[in-house]
């Protein structure tokens, strides 16, 4: 199965990308099946993946930064997720781990790829509760007005870490039907496309065990993850006072354990991050 990435121009994510890759391959050795899924126009991004060794996927989104309101444009990497079945290097693929690039693989991940949720799977979101003003949200599609009933009562399921099921998205117009669905109601969201997913799949979705997205910041991550996330504050990020209050637990440990992927050039850009 393989493990599958969306960037855009943003440099930091390019950083914390190859750190993700690089911990991927430190469990699974240098030919760990993986794919970096690319919506942007740097040279130097392309480049740098080739470098790396990480399989590139030029993709043009539906869901493109001038269709998006201006304030998500900059998270344009963030709404890759949504359309990874339709990207033309994942077509002969039934599954795929998505993972955000700010992640660390810590232990093997053989039982989740064993899974083979409805839709997709996703684990359980700690931090932003569920909430939303709408009874219902509303779209056009192929000329007809179609209603999605708001999922109640729900928790929120976090897209940081997703198994999908292209398979089952690809039947029937589901996935056409889910973009633009996204598309007339990114402006009603209260967390991008993670709001999206959970609107508009609600108890469909799978829930993970929260081993395969576990943020630093919880007391237990250090026993039971196998994937950390840096939900929040990232590894070079020791002093913003908005992120403070993450920055507990094991957020120092796991910062130095990320730290350690990197080249002594590579540490020494990243001290201008703070």
């Amino acid at each position: 199965m393989k493990i599958v990435f969306g960037i855009d121009d943003n440099p930091r994510y390019l950083m914390l990308l190859k750190v993700a890759v690089r911990s991927l391959r430190r469990l699974y050795g240098p030919d760990a099946p993986c794919l970096c899924v690319y919506a942007g126009n740097r040279e130097e991004v392309p480049e740098t993946l080739a470098a790396e060794g990480i399989p590139l996927a030029r993709y043009r989104p539906r869901l493109a930064p001038e269709l998006l309101p201006q304030s998500v444009q900059h998270s344009v990497g963030c709404f890759l997720k949504l359309e990874l079945a339709l990207v033309e290097e994942l077509a002969a693929d039934d599954m795929a781990l998505y993972c955000d690039v700010d992640v660390l693989f810590y232990r093997p991940l053989d039982a989740l790829f064993a899974m083979q949720p409805r839709y997709m799977g996703m684990a359980r979101e700690y931090t932003a509760p569920f909430y939303h003003q709408h009874e219902q949200l509303s779209y056009m599609f192929r000329e007809r007005r179609h209603v999605v009933p708001m999922p109640f009562p729900i928790w929120t399921f976090s897209s940081g870490v997703v198994l999908f099921n292209f398979r089952r998205l690809r039947r029937r117009g589901l996935l056409d039907h889910f973009l633009a669905f996204s598309l007339q109601n990114v402006d009603r969201i209260g967390n991008l496309d993670q709001s999206l997913l959970n609107y508009y799949f609600g108890k469909r979705i799978t829930q993970l065990d929260g081993c395969w997205n576990c943020p630093p910041y919880q007391a237990n991550c250090l026993e039971r993850a196998h994937i950390i996330h840096f939900h929040g504050p990232k590894p070079w990020d020791t002093k913003s006072v908005g992120m403070r209050d993450l920055r507990i637990n094991h957020f120092e440990k796991l910062r130095h354990i990320w730290m350690e992927y990197l080249r002594p050039d590579e540490r020494e850009h990243l001290a201008g991050w703070n």
